[in-house]
């Protein structure tokens, strides 16, 4: 690795976006480290990088992990670090009054808790440097669609929890920003698909009629999302764009989708609820 390299660590690195951007910021010379939680993920983003790259198996809940990865990168960067990039997290595709206390509360550790405990451990470092911290959140970080709704509320803790630190790191000169990518192609619709069919055969009996076209349709959007044109590599671009900024913005959205959407923030609420509704197959009322 290159000494003068600016240092950045990255979480969630085993697939998808989290790869993508450590084999990104790799080429163009940055020193990486990549958190990732299995050996065999870690040997191929390795050899897949060709330098500059280092692997620290990481699981981000776990504040003993999160210590020993970054007391290894001061040992190896004792200048400070230029940059973390929470990526880590994890998605579920349930109707919310389906979901249960024990789904939610793992969504909350992974989506929103952990990063702020990466924050708190890498502190001191970022201090070093005025560094700057990119936060991956979603756009159902500010629109809560029907069947992530859980997620969707992790993430909007996400983006509350940086709104706040945004000012009250300041005085160090540290920076946040959130990325707010739409549907992007990466495992988690692999992953939701499973979900929806587990869950879909297990609806109670009193909401089949309602909630079995709900699922359905659910099971359609996932694949178009399966298909969409937003790469991986197309956020890794822009979290590089973030990280090279002279001015960082508060928020980057990636993807047409993602613009899209943000333009919901404009219309009524109600109309947006008649409007997914319909789609969702959920506007006739039952008796």
């Amino acid at each position: 690795m290159k000494p003068s390299a600016r240092t950045v660590f990255v979480t969630g690195c085993s697939t998808g976006i989290g790869r993508a951007t450590a084999l990104l910021l790799a080429e163009r010379g940055f020193r990486v480290f990549a958190g990732l939680r299995g050996e065999q993920q870690a040997a191929e983003l390795v050899s897949a990088a060709h330098g500059n790259l280092t692997t620290l198996l990481l699981d981000v809940t776990e504040d003993a992990q999160i210590a020993s990865a970054v007391e290894t990168i001061q040992a190896a960067s004792p200048e400070g670090l230029h940059a973390l990039v929470n990526n880590a997290g994890v998605g579920l595709a349930a109707a919310t009054v389906l979901t249960t206390p024990e789904e939610l509360r793992h969504l909350f550790e992974v989506n929103a808790i952990a990063p702020l405990r990466m924050i708190r451990h890498c502190l001191p470092l970022l201090r070093k440097t005025h560094g700057r911290i990119v936060n991956v959140s979603s756009m159902n970080g500010t629109q809560a669609l029907p069947m992530v709704g859980a997620y969707s509320a992790s993430k909007f803790a996400l983006e509350a929890l940086t709104d706040t630190l945004r000012v009250e790191l300041r005085p160090w000169r540290i920076s946040l920003t959130l990325i707010r990518p739409g549907q992007v192609r990466t495992p988690i619709f692999t992953k939701a698909r499973e979900q929806i069919d587990k869950r879909r055969d297990k609806i109670p009996a009193e909401l089949l009629p309602t909630y079995g076209e709900f699922y359905r349709l659910g099971a359609e959007f996932n694949e178009r999302g399966a298909k969409s044109r937003t790469s991986p590599e197309h956020v890794a671009r822009v979290i590089l764009r973030a990280l090279n900024a002279h001015w960082l913005r508060v928020h980057y959205h990636v993807g047409l989708d993602a613009h899209g959407m943000n333009l919901l923030r404009y219309v009524h609420p109600k109309l947006v609820d008649r409007v997914l509704a319909r789609v969702m197959g959920l506007f006739k009322p039952v008796d």
